[in-house]
């Protein structure tokens, strides 16, 4: 390999287009950018030998202003190297085997969403701070310019190194990126729920406090990846914790509860390729987005890969991973991010992985939620089958009120068919011929007979049960205006 300062070829040139691909062509979801911000931040983290501080990640969001800051008190950046490790591109030193960042080209993403991108950082035992200030508007004025020019006169015309006296103590450390100035066509990087959200799901966050399981999760990713880690991130004074909760809402306006957790582990030969868990769920059905746990995630370096859909095609039916709660981390550190990190880059062993994840947790999860389903199919037929017999020998024994009611329940009764019992059956079709010479006890003509006001009462009755009985809905208002024109005419009814 050319080392980074031997001379290169003359006809060699880096365009001006390389900067534009690797800011908004590379991070086309403003929120990607907040993630590689807060990955290179957990990396500086982990380089720290000691800390008096607690370390952690601040997030700082003004709307009024359009400005976004976020502050970790890592390592730093010694101020010999703060010119060449933010303006080189894919020049990182970091490797992949031991940080979530490694290409050198993560900085750049807020260049697209911003008119100033400023990076300030200290190492300890400096007595300087020093500062890299990238102009974003005139980068993409030169870009959309005319004028022919290359990668490395961009960055010279629109960036600015200083340093200047640190007036706190000389053993701070910390590195922060502030973008001034934001601009995204959805508005999301001024979005302080979205933001928390998007945080709470992608960015390695502890659990939160009074989730169950939580500790015992933590122990056993701790045992199990020797990259699994958690940070401490604040955005605007309140810590952000992933969402996990025992209680887990389902996309049918109902609940179901997380019994009990399931740790699973993928090999390959006698290598571990991942580790996770699963939520024990009763599978009622799918998981109500909004509660931000559906699917089972997959992360590397306790960072989300893709998103809450990447491992959903390794089930039978997409749809079934919203079934489930989990975690699947990776161990095997060649498996590798790719740069947009919305997948691994491939190789074999990426094949392997999801091989297993459909041989372990695709193919039985999917058998289970069938099964459940079928069961829970055939216990609500049963259940229904129970209610049309019970409506069908009330209208045989008292009559019905009605030529429509009288045909959907004998229509009904004829479905009964090879998916229920043979008693089910044969009852069935007794209740339909009992049905067909049953009387007709409450038509209009028998009530023209009847006194007004006796009418009326019935009439009254039956809204009374209406009201207080049956949901609102398009139907039942449909029926009270009827009655209440019956009601009016007087055509009905004796004087």
């Amino acid at each position: 390999m050319r080392p980074l300062n031997s001379p290169r070829k003359a006809d060699v040139v880096f365009g001006k287009y390389i900067l534009d691909s690797l800011s908004v062509g590379m991070y086309s979801d403003p929120l990607m950018v907040l993630r590689e911000y807060l990955q290179n931040s957990t990396d500086s983290l982990d380089l720290l030998q000691t800390n008096q501080n607690k370390p952690k990640i601040e997030i700082k969001i003004d709307g009024r202003n359009r400005s976004l800051e976020i502050c970790d008190n890592g390592i730093g950046i010694p101020s010999p190297k703060v010119e060449s490790t933010l303006l080189n591109i894919g020049a990182s030193e970091k490797t992949s085997k031991i940080a979530r960042g490694f290409r050198g080209i993560g900085r750049l993403g807020g260049l697209g969403y911003c008119d100033t991108l400023i990076f300030t950082t200290k190492a300890k035992g400096e007595r300087i701070v020093t500062e890299c200030v990238w102009d974003a508007k005139l980068l993409r004025q030169l870009v959309a310019s005319k004028e022919v020019c290359d990668t490395f006169f961009l960055i010279d015309k629109a960036t600015n190194v200083k340093s200047t006296v640190y007036s706190g103590s000389q053993q701070d450390h910390f590195f922060r990126v502030k973008m001034l100035n934001m601009h995204d066509s959805r508005n999301v990087l001024v979005n302080i729920p979205i933001i928390r959200s998007y945080v709470s799901q992608v960015a390695p966050v502890p659990f939160l406090p009074d989730f169950s399981f939580g500790n015992q999760i933590n122990v056993e990713l701790t045992r199990h990846v020797p990259s699994y880690k958690f940070y401490t991130i604040i955005l605007n004074n309140v810590p952000i914790y992933k969402p996990y909760q025992t209680s887990v809402a389902l996309s049918k306006d109902s609940f179901d509860t997380m019994q009990d957790i399931q740790f699973v582990e993928l090999f390959d030969g006698n290598n571990t390729l991942a580790f996770g868990w699963l939520g024990s769920l009763n599978l009622l059905g799918t998981i109500n987005p909004l509660c931000r746990m559906d699917g089972i995630r997959l992360r590397c370096g306790n960072i989300l890969l893709g998103n809450k859909d990447t491992l959903s095609p390794l089930f039978k039916e997409t749809r079934f991973n919203h079934y489930l709660v989990g975690e699947l981390h990776t161990v095997d550190d060649r498996l590798i991010p790719n740069s947009r990190r919305d997948d691994f880059e491939d190789c074999e062993l990426k094949g392997k992985l999801f091989n297993e994840f459909i041989k372990e947790i695709g193919v039985p999860n999917s058998f289970q939620i069938r099964e459940l389903s079928k069961k829970r199919s055939l216990s609500t037929n049963h259940e229904n089958t129970k209610i049309l017999f019970s409506q069908a020998a009330m209208v045989t024994s008292n009559g019905y009120l009605s030529v429509h009611q009288r045909d959907r329940l004998i229509s009904q009764l004829n479905s009964v068919n090879g998916t229920h019992s043979i008693q089910e059956v044969m009852l069935a079709k007794k209740l339909s011929e009992e049905l067909l010479v049953s009387q007709d006890v409450l038509s209009i003509q028998n009530l023209s007979n009847r006194p007004k006001n006796e009418v009326i009462d019935i009439l009254k009755t039956i809204l009374d049960i209406l009201s207080k009985e049956i949901p609102r809905s398009k139907s039942t208002n449909k029926l009270e205006s009827k009655i209440y024109s019956v009601i009016s005419d007087n055509n009905h009814f004796t004087k």
